[in-house]
């Protein structure tokens, strides 16, 4: 990941047109603190808190971090609980959140942490090492539904169902499109060629004992076991090494919760569930959740009083609320009805600039892709998932859909891993797309077209238009889609998808959630069985293999190859890596903005209060 300094809102502002246009959006921006005045209509002249009203272009769907699997809910988690690891704003890398420091082994295998003295969780629990052991305890008892709604948590860090792949014999790696151009046959007996020398590789590797130790899950989980050894230690036991696990433990989903709030009270007034009283160590307290409307109030009892005391003009009470659609979002912030709102499309982003709204982006750290289904007609002919493959004009998704910087996409790794492109690439080509249709024999049925309507999310703005222009391209090459729009909300388009396995072409993306290549390939495959109909001992052994390796080069020539299989293959389309942006008020002076959106309300700079009840 790129380093993603916090900047003044000024100096990130993305503004079009003029440059007296870019005057106005600087306006107003200063880091001076201004001095309290007291507010007209209070008997006392009292100050009311500084609160902050922030839209979301969805509500969060769960308060449990380990249960949850939406950036929506991740951004009121974050304010709330706290992780082992933080991330530091000027790099990008681990630095220290409640453990203080951490030891590696030098195989490894080991990694010893010291925890922070002198915090307490909300509910006046005192944070030690018997409190993290609790936490790793109920990950790895979670429900199948709460693991199956994680996304960035203990399963998918430690793999921890997953079991050693059985590999292929030899050619039976994959199966290989036929198409007629020699230009193409020489890259695919290329790739094939490439396939069978790394099967080789591995079977020798496979042959050793790839873990130690005993499992608690599958046979290729990689956690062992967590202890104590003191009141503020903590040991974490790894069955194989784990490349980027300190890293890891910065998402969210590994976020630590007070052990009272895990279990406990009696049967008459068991303790509420997470998800209804959220118990975390983080600078904000859960007020309420009630409706459309969600509130935090500041942790006066927060540890960390110099990130309090280093920024006067942090918010004190907080209000999240979703608002849907773009423009009501734009209208409610032109209005002052809220503060900031996140998912600035770019058919909005010219009216927020003439209104003197400043836009902030955020580094592109997603991907947005197109879901081929094996087990759909015509998507199981891996020539027909070519033929789309050279049919969408990703270039045209970006120029037209997406904020200026938006690059399109030819694997899902973003430029920031330094991993180049495969040979195999496919590029827009409707010439190209159309005599493989010929050669297969299409004969123009309808594939059913799955994507989401009443929401945006960071790698997909306009999710309707991305559908448009993309059965536009289809059908350009002979290619005929039968819509399916389905609402996201409460999670209905996300279980469609990924775990029923909704049979046809799908839009859908993926946001890093920290620097480490295994976090996309791991994530956006998670569900490859159910959401691609696809399988591939191949590959499972390719990322298994990669996961272990010392950054470096043939960490990176790994995840090439990993993408050289993908593009074979071909499960899915990358289309994108977009920019995401959000739009905020005058009296918002900065706003933390962060590619992996580990964004902290307590570091916002509220200029004023514009807020006076409530």
């Amino acid at each position: 990941m790129s380093s993603h300094t916090p900047q003044q809102v000024s100096r990130r502002a993305v503004l079009s047109g003029s440059f007296a246009a870019l005057m106005l959006g600087l306006t107003g921006c200063t880091d001076i603190t201004p001095e309290p005045a007291p507010v007209s209509g209070s008997p006392t002249g009292a100050i009311p808190p500084r609160k902050l009203k922030f839209a979301a272009a969805a509500p969060a769907l769960s308060l449990d971090p380990a249960a949850a699997g939406d950036n929506d809910s991740f951004r009121v988690t974050r304010q709330i609980y706290e992780t082992l690891v933080s991330i530091d704003p000027q790099t990008g890398g681990p630095m220290a959140g409640l453990a203080e420091s951490w030891t590696e082994s030098e195989d490894g295998l080991r990694y010893t942490f010291a925890l922070r003295r002198g915090v307490r969780f909300h509910d006046g629990t005192e944070f030690n090492a018997q409190a993290v052991v609790a936490n790793f305890e109920r990950w790895l008892n979670l429900s199948a539904e709460q693991r199956e709604n994680g996304l960035q948590g203990f399963y998918q860090v430690f793999h921890h169902l997953s079991d050693v792949p059985e590999l292929p014999e030899d050619n039976q790696s994959a199966q290989a499109p036929q198409t007629n151009p020699s230009e193409t046959n020489e890259k695919l007996e290329a790739t094939l060629a490439q396939q069978e020398s790394q099967l080789q590789a591995m079977r020798i590797q496979f042959e050793s004992e790839l873990f130690t130790g005993d499992s608690q899950g599958g046979s290729a989980s990689y956690f062992e076991s967590v202890e104590a050894p003191d009141e503020f230690t903590v040991q974490l036991n790894l069955r194989r090494r784990l490349t980027g696990v300190i890293e890891a433990f910065t998402l969210p989903g590994l976020a630590i919760a007070s052990p009272a709030s895990l279990s406990g009270g009696s049967a008459e007034q068991p303790v509420p569930p997470l998800n209804e009283l959220p118990v975390g160590t983080g600078p904000y307290r859960f007020v309420e959740h009630q409706d459309n409307l969600l509130r935090l109030e500041l942790n006066e009892s927060y540890w960390n009083t110099a990130r309090v005391t280093n920024n006067p003009q942090h918010p004190e009470r907080i209000e999240i609320s979703s608002i849907s659609r773009a423009q009501n979002r734009q209208t409610a912030l032109l209005s002052g009805d809220i503060d900031a709102f996140d998912m600035v499309s770019v058919d909005i982003l010219r009216t927020l600039v003439r209104n003197a709204r400043m836009v902030v982006n955020r580094d592109p750290f997603s991907v947005l892709y197109l879901g081929l289904h094996h087990g759909a007609a015509w998507l199981d002919n891996p020539t027909f998932r070519r033929a789309i493959a050279h049919a969408v004009d990703k270039g045209r998704l970006s120029r037209e859909l997406f904020i200026n910087g938006t690059k399109s996409a030819q694997g899902i790794l973003p430029s920031t891993f330094g991993v180049e492109n495969p040979d195999n690439v496919i590029f827009y080509s409707p010439d190209e797309a159309k005599k493989l249709l010929e050669l297969i024999g299409y004969d123009g049925s309808p594939i059913d077209f799955a994507y989401p309507r009443n929401v945006a999310r960071n790698y997909m703005a306009l999710p309707e238009r991305t559908f448009a222009l993309i059965a536009e391209d289809l059908a350009a090459v002979g290619i005929k889609v039968n819509p399916v729009p389905m609402d996201w909300i409460e999670g209905q388009y996300l279980q469609k998808v990924r775990s029923e396995g909704f049979k046809g072409l799908h839009l859908l993306g993926f946001s890093g959630a920290y620097r480490n290549e295994d976090d996309f390939i791991s994530g956006v495959l998670s569900a490859k069985q159910y959401e691609f109909g696809y399988t591939s001992p191949l590959l499972d052994a390719q990322i298994l293999t990669a996961r272990s390796i010392p950054v470096g080069e043939e960490r990176t020539a790994a995840y090439r190859s990993i993408l050289t299989t993908l593009t074979h293959d071909l499960p899915l389309v990358p289309l994108v890596f977009p920019i995401s942006a959000l739009a905020l008020d005058a009296a918002v002076t900065f706003y933390p903005s962060s590619p992996v959106l580990d964004e902290v309300f307590l570091d916002i700079k509220l200029e004023r209060n514009t807020h006076l009840t409530g």
